[in-house]
């Protein structure tokens, strides 16, 4: 069976109806751009919140690691053994200044 073919649906609008439909038109291709602006706007929002994250954690890891190593090397300072002492405290304030790098990173970029 054969049907007839219809004309365009636009062809039996009136000009009323045909601008309303292009407001209609353009009122999507903006809902649609802002959508995809919006979607851009929360990948690059979360990929920084990630980020931050990462540095928070690996600078709160190396202020709890400063912190052992600085109990050992005060401990130790009591037993009079200096150079376990000194050593340990060498390496709690290069823990901070790593815990101090990545604080840094996290601070906001303006």
């Amino acid at each position: 069976m054969n049907t007839p073919a219809r004309p365009p649906i636009t062809e039996t609008l009136s000009p009323l109806e045909r601008e309303l439909l292009g407001y209609v038109e353009t009122l999507m291709n903006t809902l649609q751009s802002g959508t995809a602006q919006f979607e851009a706007l929360e990948k690059r929002s979360t990929d920084m919140i990630e980020r931050r994250q990462a540095a928070l954690e690996g600078s709160l890891k190396s202020l709890i690691a400063s912190q052992a190593t600085f109990m050992n090397a005060w401990l130790a300072s009591g037993n009079h053994s200096s150079d376990t002492a000194s050593t340990e405290l060498a390496e709690a304030f290069a823990l901070l200044e790593q815990a101090d790098a990545m604080l840094e990173t996290v601070a906001p970029q303006m």
